[in-house]
């Protein structure tokens, strides 16, 4: 019996059958038929969140697509807005300037000719008070000069009074 067993155990079927066994014992104490059946259900449900995934990035490229469509023409819209508005303001700024411009002339000619006209009224003044204290040391110097002729104005002024009517 020593030798059948030797036989047996050195056999390629017994080591097989007892290699099947091993399986058949590994396989149903590791429930592999609920393994095998949860990979399968998580690789489904990955299958199916990344088509998910695939349709809203396609949604959200079609959608992407649109707003780059639609982003040119708004950006020149707004650019050409921007321009308008621009050359709008800057005409109402050259507007106003020119404006405050001739104000400032106009201003600055009425302060030259008020400066003229007080000048010329000191000046005036001056000329009128300049002459009166010429005339005045002209009549003085001649009184004094002659004195006959002092006496000869009072009488004159006195015979112009006597011909005043009252």
């Amino acid at each position: 019996m020593t030798e059948f067993w030797n036989l047996i155990v050195q056999s390629n079927t017994f080591n097989f059958a007892i290699l099947m066994l091993i399986f058949a014992i590994i396989y149903v104490k590791l429930d592999v038929p609920n393994i095998v059946e949860s990979i399968r259900k998580e690789v489904a449900n990955s299958i199916e969140t990344a088509e998910e995934a695939q349709k809203l990035a396609l949604k959200e490229l079609k959608s992407a697509k649109k707003v780059v469509k639609t982003t040119d023409s708004e950006i020149e819209a707004h650019l050409a807005s921007v321009k308008n508005n621009a050359k709008t303001l800057s005409q109402e700024i050259i507007q106003n300037a020119t404006l405050q411009a001739e104000q400032i002339e106009n201003n600055i000619e009425k302060a030259i000719l008020t400066e003229a006209k007080k000048i010329t009224t000191k000046l005036t003044q001056e000329t009128i008070i300049a002459s009166i204290e010429l005339a005045k040391n002209k009549i003085l110097n001649k009184l004094n000069s002659d004195v006959n002729l002092h006496n000869k104005l009072i009488e004159d002024s006195i015979n112009e009074l006597d011909k005043v009517e009252l």
